[in-house]
């Protein structure tokens, strides 16, 4: 899974945390990208954070971030 924040953006900071304690029950990458980095290819406005999934699906809802990765 690859997680993709952006400093300063509402909900990063949740999901951060989220991430920090699930270490070590998943592979995670994270990134820190610009604030007008497009990281889903099919939205016109960039959006973060964002979950990209194994699968390729996307998830956009901070909560459903901050489950998923809780699993």
């Amino acid at each position: 899974m690859r997680l993709f924040v952006s400093e300063g953006a509402p909900g990063s900071l949740p999901v951060l945390a989220a991430a920090g304690r699930a270490r070590g029950r998943a592979e995670l990458l994270i990134s820190t990208v610009g604030p007008e980095d497009c990281v889903v290819p099919f939205l016109t406005r960039p959006k973060v954070p964002v979950l990209q999934l194994d699968s390729g699906n996307y998830l956009f809802s901070t909560s459903a971030i901050c489950r998923r990765q809780n699993l």
